[in-house]
């Protein structure tokens, strides 16, 4: 192959360029091909593999977001049953916003491993949103827009690949976004304001608790205990059920839906637990809570989230992606 074959990307030290990263070889013969010094070389290989494992992130984040749409029932949430408590909300839809995710997602990708600043990033995640107004006429994908984003850019910011960095890098992101001026007030900020509730806010600048400290861990025992990835899914979304302060709930039913799901997601973990159907018991809440107006869309994007990062992790195989899909 030619010097001129190789597809390259410049990879600066201060303002000069000193390497190309090629696009369809190894790095390291890459740089033999044009003469790079080794240590050099072991740079553009380290970012390599950095971008790699962030298109595989952004990869996963996206199919978590369709296993989460897929996800049958769930109480108030659109799903392959009904639209729940969504009447201006339809599957098709849904699937319209998780491709608009995908190219955001996709798009950041670009933005951080061009080296362009967090304001950079921002202005994604607006368009984005803007996106879903335009194309959809609904905010639909909006918090797991913020919520996934925030994490792939945490992820390209890390130290390591460890949980314990990446969620710190979350927190450290998140309380720098959150401590800056907005203009207007969302109905979760004004659920916030009104109810004391952390929310959004204090789940992002705490390093996604809920995610990590109680809906994976509850995948992962439930899966383990009886192998089942549906059951562990309905384990994962009732833990979270139980963790998340999830201001949509609040704004459409205030305090009293809150702790109404929060008992639910209880109720849930023990007929998982106790190897029961779990089936009957969500579809008869599905309908009460939509004739109640309820809804949890704080837990469907940090089910969303619980699917990418196991996704991203080998945790879940495509094999295993395919088989939750097709779940009745």
């Amino acid at each position: 192959m030619s010097k001129a074959g190789i597809r390259s990307v410049a990879v600066r030290s201060g303002s000069k360029p000193e390497v190309a990263c090629c696009a369809r070889i190894p790095p390291s013969i890459a740089c033999a091909l044009v003469r790079i010094p080794s240590k050099t070389c072991l740079i553009v290989s380290m970012n390599s593999l950095r971008l790699s494992e962030l298109e595989r992130l952004a990869a996963a984040l996206v199919t978590g977001a369709r296993l989460e749409l897929h996800l049958t029932p769930k109480p108030g949430l659109v799903d392959r049953l009904d639209n729940g408590s969504h009447p201006d909300l339809s599957f098709a839809t849904m699937e319209r916003s998780i491709a608009i995710v995908d190219a955001y997602l996709q798009a950041t990708v670009a933005s951080l491993a061009a080296g362009e600043d967090f304001a950079a990033q921002n202005a994604l995640g607006r368009q984005a949103e803007q996106r879903l107004l335009d194309e959809l006429g609904t905010n639909t994908h909006k918090g797991y827009i913020f919520l996934a984003g925030m994490l792939l850019i945490a992820r390209w910011h890390a130290p390591s690949g460890a949980v314990s960095d990446l969620r710190a890098s979350v927190s450290s992101l998140c309380r720098d976004f959150f401590s800056r001026p907005r203009d207007g007030e969302t109905h979760g900020e004004r659920a916030r304001r009104l109810y004391h509730a952390g929310g959004i806010v204090r789940e992002a600048s705490d390093g996604y608790p809920a995610l990590f400290e109680h809906g994976l861990p509850a995948f992962r025992a439930a899966r383990e205990k009886n192998g089942s990835l549906l059951n562990a899914s309905f384990a994962m979304m009732a833990r979270l059920m139980q963790t998340v302060d999830d201001t949509t709930m609040l704004h459409r039913a205030g305090p009293g839906g809150l702790a109404r799901m929060v008992a639910d997601g209880r109720w849930l973990q023990v007929q998982i637990a106790d190897g029961g159907n779990a089936r009957p018991f969500l579809e008869t809440a599905n309908r009460n809570y939509v004739a109640a107006n309820m809804t949890m869309g704080g837990v469907a994007d940090m089910l969303g989230l619980g699917y990418g990062v196991l996704i991203a992790a080998g945790e879940l195989s495509e094999d295993d992606v395919a088989a939750l899909l097709s779940a009745a």
